[in-house]
């Protein structure tokens, strides 16, 4: 058993495997594979209400919550930037960038058919505040992040 729990790098470790169980399930059911990010979705929000650890609906519409989402994820340092661009009502394209995780995963493992996991938190924000099931739409990754839209079926 390891003891210097400092050599590991837990976040790393849980964004490989978001990632790793993502590529293995668009490997095995193709496109299909879309059907599990409802699923995925629907458990962060109930995970949400039962635990009430993190609130991250503070705002009286989805533009307020989007600004107070990009507050946080920013100080939180995982992310040098981390915006919404607003298309039209409704529509948006979440924009990461610097992502700490851009070394460990989008160098080595060319991510590509697959959600960022900080969209997973935006989309599941999405429809609890619009009450609008969102559109499975994959993240495009890039050398430091990723974008993400984020509309309605």
């Amino acid at each position: 058993m390891k003891e210097n729990f400092d050599e590991i790098d837990v976040g790393a470790l849980m964004h490989r495997i978001l990632f790793a169980y993502q590529k293995a399930a668009k490997d095995i059911l193709g496109t299909g594979s879309a059907i599990l990010v409802r699923p995925v979705l629907d458990m962060i929000k109930e995970i949400n209400e039962r635990t009430g650890e993190v609130n991250l609906i503070k705002g009286r519409n989805i533009d307020e919550v989007f600004e107070n989402l990009s507050k946080v994820m920013s100080a939180a340092g995982l992310v040098k930037e981390f915006r919404f661009e607003k298309l039209s009502t409704k529509k948006y394209v979440l924009h990461v960038e610097g992502c700490i995780w851009v070394p460990h995963i989008h160098k080595k493992l060319k991510p590509r058919d697959i959600i960022c996991p900080y969209a997973f938190i935006a989309m599941s924000l999405f429809e609890e505040v619009l009450k609008n099931k969102v559109k499975i739409v994959y993240s495009e990754f890039h050398k430091n992040g990723s974008k993400t839209r984020i509309e309605p079926i």
